[in-house]
Formats: C-alpha cells, sequence, structure tokens
C-alpha cells in the first residue's frame, strides 16, 4: 500500500508501528469414533484465541451438555465427566436488519422494504462470545459448539470479534448437519481427539498514512483497517489506493480543494490495538483540521445464506450496505448519491452506527462509514472467497463514493456540521477540540 500510494504521487508520513502477540494455529481437527476407528469430522471452525491442545491433541468422551441457554444448563453442567470433550449447542442472535440498523433510508429493490427489513438476518460475524470458563469449572478439557447454520457456511471461519480474549479452553465449532452427529455420538459414549495447536508470537502491526495536498488548509479523511481473512476483509484498502491512484490524476485545477489524508490502521481483528482511535492520537493535527471523513469498507458483496432445499448459496441479491452518516447535509449528500446509481439494499443509519470509524463522527467530524457484513466475511479460503466477488458492484461503489467525496469538497465546512445533535458528543480522549480556520496553502505547504 506504502509503495502504491507513492507511486500514485502521495506524500507518505512517517509510519507508526504497533507491537502485538499475536495468536497463530498451527494446526487444527477432530476425530471421533470408538478405539482405532475414529474418523476425522470436516467442516470446522476454531474458537479463535482458544486454549491450544498442542500437537498431539487431547482425548476425551463425548459428552452432550445441551444448550447455552437452557435453563437445565446447570444439571447438565455438574454432570460432565471430569476431562470429557463437552458438545454443546450455540446459535446466532434472533436478529432481522430493523434490529439491527438505525435505520434513516433505505434504497428499495423491487421487493417489499418491510419484508426485507423484517426477514431473519443470520450472520457468522455476529457469532457471540461462550462462557467457557463454565465449562472448564465443570471439569471439561474441551468443547465442541454446535451452530445453527450449515457446514458449508462455518468451515474455516475466524470469528474474533464477540469473543472473550483468551478462552481458557480449546473449543471448535461446527455446523448444525456435523451436529446432529455428534449429538448422537456423544450418547452412544464414543470418544474424541481434538487437536487445536496454537503459539502466540510476538511481532509488529504498521499503520500508513499517505497524503495528497491541497489548496486549502482544510483536510478530508479517508481510512478503512489493513488486517482481513480474505478479498472483503478488508478490501476497503483497495478502494483507497483506487480513490489515491483518481485524485491524484486530476489536473491541479480540477484537484479537491482540501487535501486529502489516506489512513490505513490495524488491528480490527485483534481486540487488543487501538484501531481508529490509535491513528487519531497519532495525527492530533490532521483530526484538528478535519472537515469531514469517510470509513470504507467491505464493498462488492452478494449475499449469501443457507437457502431450504439449496443449500449454502448466493440468494441473487447483494448484501445488504450500511452507510453511517452524520445527519445533516452529508446525509442529504448520500441519499442523492445512492438515488442516481440505483444502489438496491443499501441504506443509511444514524450515526455514529456500525462502522470502525465511528470514534471520528464521535469527535465532532461529519462521517460517513460504508460496511457490510456477509456470511463468507471472516471465513479463510485459499482463494479468500475471491469467487464471490462482484465486481461490477463495488466498481460502482468506488465511483458513488468518490462523487460523494468531490461534492462533500464544495460543501463549507460549518454547513457540514450543522444539524446533528450527536455529532461530538463522546470525542477521543486527548484530542484537540475545534477545527482551524481555513487558509489558502501551497502544495509544498500542504
Amino acid at each position: 500500500m506504502a509503495s502504491d500510494f507513492a507511486k500514485a504521487g502521495l506524500n507518505l508520513l512517517q509510519s507508526e508501528e504497533y507491537p502485538y502477540t499475536f495468536w497463530k494455529p498451527a494446526d487444527f481437527g477432530l476425530k471421533v469414533g470408538g478405539g482405532d476407528a475414529m474418523q476425522a469430522v470436516p467442516d470446522i471452525a476454531y474458537y479463535v484465541r482458544s486454549a491450544s491442545t498442542g500437537p498431539d491433541g487431547i482425548e476425551g468422551q463425548l459428552y452432550y451438555a445441551g444448550h447455552f441457554d437452557s435453563p437445565t444448563m446447570e444439571a447438565d453442567l455438574a454432570a460432565i465427566p471430569a476431562g470429557a470433550i463437552v458438545v454443546v449447542d450455540g446459535r446466532l442472535p434472533q436478529m432481522t436488519i430493523r434490529k439491527l440498523v438505525n435505520l434513516r433510508y433505505l434504497q428499495e429493490s423491487n421487493e417489499d422494504a418491510d419484508a426485507y427489513l423484517d426477514r431473519p438476518y443470520k450472520r457468522l460475524w455476529l457469532t457471540p462470545g461462550f462462557k467457557l470458563d463454565r465449562l472448564r469449572e465443570a471439569g471439561a478439557a474441551g468443547v465442541i459448539i454446535i451452530m445453527d447454520v450449515s457446514s458449508d457456511m462455518i468451515r474455516n471461519n475466524f470469528s474474533p470479534h464477540s469473543q472473550s480474549y483468551k478462552p481458557p479452553l480449546p473449543a471448535l465449532f461446527v455446523g448444525a448437519d456435523t451436529g446432529e452427529r455428534l449429538r448422537a455420538q456423544a450418547r452412544q459414549g464414543q470418544r474424541a481427539r481434538l487437536t487445536l495447536d496454537a503459539e502466540w508470537v510476538d511481532g509488529y502491526c504498521p499503520q500508513i498514512t499517505a497524503v495528497l495536498p491541497g489548496r486549502s488548509d482544510e483536510v478530508i479523511i479517508i481510512n478503512t483497517h489493513t488486517d482481513g481473512q480474505n478479498f472483503i476483509e478488508e478490501n476497503g484498502c483497495v478502494a483507497m489506493l483506487q480513490l489515491a491512484r483518481h485524485f491524484a490524476s486530476l489536473p491541479w485545477a480540477e484537484r479537491l480543494t482540501r487535501t486529502v489524508v489516506f489512513a490505513a490502521w490495524p488491528g480490527h481483528m485483534t481486540g487488543e490495538l487501538p484501531q481508529c482511535e490509535g491513528w487519531m492520537r497519532a495525527h492530533p493535527e490532521l483530526v484538528r483540521r478535519a472537515a469531514a471523513a469517510f470509513t470504507i469498507e467491505h464493498l462488492g458483496a452478494p449475499e449469501w445464506e443457507d437457502i431450504p432445499d439449496v443449500g449454502y448459496a448466493p440468494t441473487g441479491r447483494n448484501e445488504y450496505m450500511n452507510f453511517a452518516t452524520t445527519d445533516g447535509v452529508l446525509t442529504q449528500v448520500v441519499r442523492e448519491a445512492l438515488q442516481k446509481y440505483g444502489l438496491a439494499q443499501h441504506g443509511i443509519e444514524v450515526a455514529p452506527g456500525i462502522t470502525t470509524g465511528a470514534a471520528l463522527h464521535a469527535s465532532g467530524i461529519p462521517h460517513m462509514g460504508s460496511i457490510c457484513g456477509p456470511n463468507y466475511l471472516l471465513g479463510i479460503a485459499q482463494n479468500g472467497h475471491i469467487d464471490k466477488l462482484d465486481a461490477e458492484l463495488a466498481a460502482r461503489q468506488t465511483r458513488m463514493i468518490a462523487e460523494i467525496i468531490k461534492r462533500v469538497d464544495r460543501i463549507p465546512a460549518q454547513d457540514l456540521r450543522t444539524g446533528d445533535s450527536t455529532l461530538g458528543a463522546d470525542p477521543v480522549e486527548g484530542l484537540p477540540t475545534g477545527m482551524a480556520s481555513s487558509r489558502p496553502a501551497s502544495a509544498a505547504d500542504a
């Protein structure tokens, strides 16, 4: 990214580095059966950052302990044999888009909007944290969690968002179809070998800041995170590079008036690094001068779901795309752009909303954050799930965002800051408030 920003003609600022100890799984698997006849269980995923078994794995009796939410869970826990590998049911939250998003506007498709907003929204990125410490205290040696999705969906999922940072037991996820067999095998008293060989490795995560000079002391911040599992998590980096090349290619007279700052920060998947707030603390002078900010994530995503009698497959729609947007003139600009580009299943959410850039709005910078969450968002695949990319959709979304930025560049900063009582309600600690007055600046100054 740094090399491509430089090739596009942008100025690179000093790159900060964050020390980070990361969890590195080397091998994982599950075998079930009796005696020497253990069979490998396919289509599993590991519980991110859970305890390591070492390369040899652990072996124990399978024991089915019901559902995490069951009223009999305490009795089931009391009956766990010491050293057992416990099979337990979990589930995704019973969610709809209407429940998930504080929606201000939906760009409708040809289907009924209410039916679309109220249909079940089952997504693996909503996987909750499970209290594995209760199972360890009850004597379990390992855990297998059955999720209410297909094996095709759960396979190699890497979901670190909601889970406790270092679960105290080695744990795996399986889909509902595999789970049905495991329940029966547990009731038969079969044994299992669970392997999750992982280590913690010290390293560093860099962040990049690139600047395209403008004619004003004010800046527009375009940002995203750099870490992810596949083509969509995170392809905001690709969109940022395209925007940098586009804006830098314009003749000087046609360039944006404001200086454009591209911020690529790490740590969204880590649970420990400061993410967008860390970049803001590292560059308070740019935050102070910001007239607007844009966070770009997850472009070009078709919707995939478990479809009855079909299986895990595309639905024919694109995934719902959310634009968490500061109210006022910025919301109006985004709404007009959605209408112009005819992007169905795209909506505007009340800020700060669901976005990794929420701290920008909270600190008083008018902000738009674009994000969606398909079921393959966190999936690891040899091809990075690139076969699922809708390149035409990603191109339209990127063009639309470029047009929004160009329109916002012409709007006075004070007008952008008017109309949203929540703007600046929860500023990042240690950052200056207010914004420097605009003054003409040469390209060299910028």
